[in-house]
C-alpha cells in the first residue's frame, strides 16, 4: 500500500474529533490546519498548524504542498464556506473541496445548489421551488401548497429553515425573512434517517444507516440514533447512494440527511453536506469500522457492494448516543451506556473541552437573559480572547 498521507482543515471540534483516529486506523498520517488548539496534541495528529485567524485558513491550505497528501478533509461548514469564497481559483478550491469538478461547486453549502443537481440526476428529493422575493415565496407556497419548508440558502445547525402549516406561517416569515433567494420545499412527513458515508472519485466506499431518535431542537442536531447493520439493507439503497454520489462529485466525506415517506415508504434525501458528520465513526460500535473500508479503497480499490457482510458478534440495531449533546444528568449517570460510546477516549483533553463547553451553554441560556446586553458584550469577547489561551492550557 502507498504511504497514506492525510490534511485535516477546520475548526469545530466536535465534528472533527472522531476524524484524525479514524484515518490512523486506515493507515494515514494525519496532518492538521486549524485556528483550534485542541487538537494540538492529538495523539492521532502528526503535524499541527496553527492559523490565528480562520478567515486565513483557505490562504494557508492553498499554499500547502497538496501532492503530498492522498486525502484533503474539510471538516466543517464554515470552513467549506471560507474557502468557496475565498479569492482562489476554482481549479485551487477543487483541489481542496471534496469534490470533482467545476460544476461541483454549485452545491457546497447550497440548499438550492444541492435541490437543482438531485433534481438534475434523478435523485429522489422533495419538489421545491426557488423564490429570491416575497412575492414569489408566496406564488411558491400556493403551488406546492401545504406543508412546505422554507430554507435559507446557505446555513447550518438547523438554522434559517422554517416549518410553514398555513398562510399565517407564511405571513409571519414574511415580515423577519430578510434573505434571499430561499428554497421552498415540500414537507414530507416521514422519518428522519442518516446515511452518511464516504466516497471517492464519486464511487460509494462506506455508508451507515441510522434513524434519528431524538434532536437537541427541531431541526437542530441529532443526540439519539438508532443503527441498522448495512447488510440488512436492500440494493436499492445502495443504488441510491451510488447515484447521489455521481450526482455530487463526490470526493470525501459526505453529510447525508433523508426522509424515508409515511405514504409512500421512499427515501427522499433533503441534505448532503460535504464534510463528515460527528457520527462519522459511530459504526466501529456494530463491527463496521468505516477505517477497514476506507483501507482497503487505498490498498486495492475496493467499493461498497451489496450484499454486505453480517457481524454476527453484534446485534441487527443498536440505540446510540452522543456525548456531548445529551443532558448532563444523563451524562453524569451514564444513560445509554454513553461513556462507552465516547470517540477518543486515548484523548481526554478534547473530551473535557466538550463537556466543558456543554456546560457554559447551560450557563449561557440560564444567566444571559438576566445581564444588560452591554455586560454580556464585554463578557463574550473576554471569553473569545481567552479561549486558546485556555485550549493551550488543556492541551499542555
Amino acid at each position: 500500500m502507498q504511504n497514506l498521507q492525510a490534511l485535516l482543515v477546520g475548526e469545530n471540534a466536535e465534528l472533527m474529533i472522531a476524524v484524525p483516529t479514524l484515518l490512523s486506523r486506515a493507515g494515514f498520517a494525519v496532518d492538521i490546519i486549524t485556528n483550534n488548539y485542541i487538537f494540538k496534541k492529538h495523539p492521532a495528529i502528526r503535524n499541527f498548524e496553527f492559523v490565528a485567524n480562520s478567515d486565513d485558513i483557505a490562504k494557508v491550505v492553498s499554499e500547502k504542498n497538496k501532492n503530498n497528501y492522498s486525502l484533503i478533509v474539510i471538516g466543517d461548514d464554515g470552513t467549506l464556506k471560507k474557502i468557496l469564497d475565498s479569492d482562489l481559483s476554482a481549479e485551487e478550491k477543487i483541489e481542496l473541496l471534496p469534490i470533482q469538478t467545476r460544476k461541483n461547486l454549485d452545491h457546497i453549502y447550497s440548499k438550492i445548489g444541492l435541490s437543482r443537481v438531485f433534481q438534475e440526476f434523478g435523485v429522489n428529493t422533495p419538489e421545491f421551488r426557488i423564490a429570491n422575493d416575497k412575492s414569489e415565496l408566496k406564488r411558491s407556497v400556493e403551488t406546492l401548497g401545504y406543508p412546505v419548508f422554507v430554507k435559507v440558502d446557505s446555513s447550518g445547525g438547523g438554522f434559517g429553515v422554517f416549518d410553514c402549516s398555513s398562510n399565517d406561517d407564511v405571513e409571519i416569515l414574511l415580515n423577519k425573512l430578510q434573505t434571499y433567494p430561499v428554497l421552498i420545499q415540500k414537507k414530507i412527513q416521514g422519518v428522519e434517517l442518516d446515511l452518511s458515508g464516504f466516497y471517492q472519485n464519486s464511487k460509494l466506499i462506506h455508508f451507515s444507516y441510522s434513524r434519528i431518535e431524538r434532536a437537541k431542537s427541531k431541526f437542530g442536531a441529532s443526540v439519539l440514533r438508532t443503527y441498522v447493520q448495512i447488510a440488512h439493507l436492500q440494493k436499492n439503497i445502495f443504488d441510491e447512494l451510488v447515484c447521489l454520489g455521481e450526482a455530487l462529485g463526490a470526493n470525501g466525506f459526505v453529510n447525508i440527511a433523508c426522509i424515508k415517506s409515511d405514504h409512500d415508504k421512499k427515501l427522499y434525501f433533503i441534505e448532503a453536506d460535504m464534510r463528515p458528520t460527528a457520527w462519522v465513526d459511530f459504526s466501529k460500535f456494530f463491527g463496521d469500522d468505516p477505517a477497514v473500508q476506507i483501507k482497503k479503497f487505498f490498498s486495492n480499490g475496493h467499493t461498497l457492494q451489496h450484499p454486505y457482510p453480517i457481524s454476527s458478534a453484534y446485534p441487527d440495531k443498536i440505540l446510540l448516543p452522543y456525548f456531548s449533546r445529551i443532558k448532563l444528568w444523563e451524562l453524569a449517570i451514564n444513560r445509554y451506556y454513553v461513556w462507552r460510546y465516547i470517540p477518543n477516549k486515548d484523548h481526554l483533553a478534547i473530551i473535557l473541552y466538550l463537556i466543558i463547553r456543554k456546560i457554559k451553554t447551560m450557563v449561557i441560556n440560564k444567566f444571559k437573559p438576566l445581564i444588560p446586553e452591554k455586560h454580556w458584550i464585554r463578557l463574550k469577547r473576554s471569553y473569545q480572547k481567552s479561549r486558546n489561551c485556555i485550549l493551550h492550557i488543556l492541551v499542555k
